[in-house]
């Protein structure tokens, strides 16, 4: 008998910590021709957009977690587009943050426009304190930067950190603020939706979507 409880304590054991450090977040990264079209794109990894294109982010995340969105742009600059810190404290589960990205027309030069999406449960003041320089560093101390910025950002990449995993997936249907609402049903992307989700391991869940940006048509 004491065998089979410690083997159903074992077991269990097993099972909790298999889901420890799991972690996941909802996003909706649009696109849209112009400030007056109607007609929204949903963008995802390696989507083609063109010189004036409007961008728009939406983000859905456990309330009591980091996150930072981190954009380097055709040139390579980095831009801290989005972080925790800008939020207002919540006691919601989930905090839903429409327009992480109010709408930004995408300027020239073409070339690959890189967006980094990190969740953490650990704080990600390292990077956003690099960043922060990073804004008001002169062109050698941006170098410098740049270099460090990009390895902080690699050590939540699981494509460079075996111990780590994300996977990214789209939603069966669009929702607003994680809540699929009537009139959701139509098929149509709009401003507030979230189409995708990330799910992490180890207390990090890390999504890099490659925009390739093309001159305007």
């Amino acid at each position: 008998m004491n065998k089979r409880i410690s083997l159903i304590i074992l077991v269990t054991l097993i099972f909790a910590n298999s889901k420890e450090g799991d972690i996941d977040f909802q996003y909706g990264f649009l696109s849209k021709p112009s400030y007056d079209s109607d007609s929204l794109t949903m963008l995802s990894d390696s989507a083609v957009i063109y010189t004036g294109d409007l961008l728009r982010i939406n983000l859905g995340y456990k309330n009591k977690t980091h996150f930072c969105i981190v954009y380097r742009d055709a040139t390579g600059k980095y831009q801290n587009l989005y972080s925790q810190d800008d939020s207002e404290e919540s006691n919601q589960d989930t905090l839903y943050v429409p327009s992480a990205l109010r709408w930004t027309a995408i300027a020239k030069p073409t070339g690959i426009e890189t967006f980094y999406f990190i969740n953490s449960t650990e704080v990600l003041s390292d990077l956003v304190a690099m960043l922060v320089r990073y804004d008001t560093a002169p062109a050698k101390g941006k170098e410098i930067l740049s270099i460090r910025i990009q390895d902080e950002i690699n050590s939540y990449d699981p494509d460079v950190q075996d111990e780590l995993s994300s996977i990214s997936s789209e939603l069966d249907r669009p929702v607003t603020g994680g809540v699929a609402f009537r009139g959701d049903d139509d098929g149509e992307i709009k401003d507030l939706h979230l189409t995708h989700e990330c799910s992490g391991s180890g207390g990090v869940a890390f999504k890099k979507i490659v925009l390739i940006h093309q001159p305007k048509r």
